[in-house]
């Protein structure tokens, strides 16, 4: 709950921050909170991808087909003498510990609110 306070606390912030910037810049407030809620959208809600993509095991694949390959190479025989990156074992033994973080919905969740608010302003605006 203290982590999901303070992203929303750091998204209000960048708001208030780059609604403050366009006023001295003298830029018309609509269009930067337009510009600001869009960016800061695209910003949380692809950290929360990656995030969910990360916690989901993606990468796993990629890194045991990495390991594989290093063993394969000659090279990689005479360095795996020295470091115990190439301890691999099968696929499903390897990766079998899911990672999970807490603030992946959080970020999705404002991230996507975000988007949606710029984008029905900007539609009704625009038309």
């Amino acid at each position: 709950m203290k982590r999901s306070l303070s992203i929303y606390l750091i998204a209000v912030a960048i708001i208030i921050v780059s609604l403050v910037y366009s006023l001295v810049q003298g830029n018309p407030l609509i269009i930067s909170l337009l510009n600001s809620l869009f960016i800061a959208g695209m910003i949380y809600l692809v950290l929360g991808a990656f995030l969910y993509i990360f916690q989901k095991g993606f990468f796993n694949g990629i890194v045991y087909s990495l390991k594989r390959f290093r063993r394969s190479t000659v090279q990689g025989k005479y360095l795996s003498q020295f470091d115990d990156i190439d301890e691999t074992k099968d696929a499903h033994e390897e990766f079998t510990v899911i990672r999970s973080f807490k603030i992946t919905s959080t970020l999705l969740i404002i991230g996507s609110s975000m988007l949606i608010i710029s984008l029905v302003l900007s539609y009704i605006i625009y038309t």
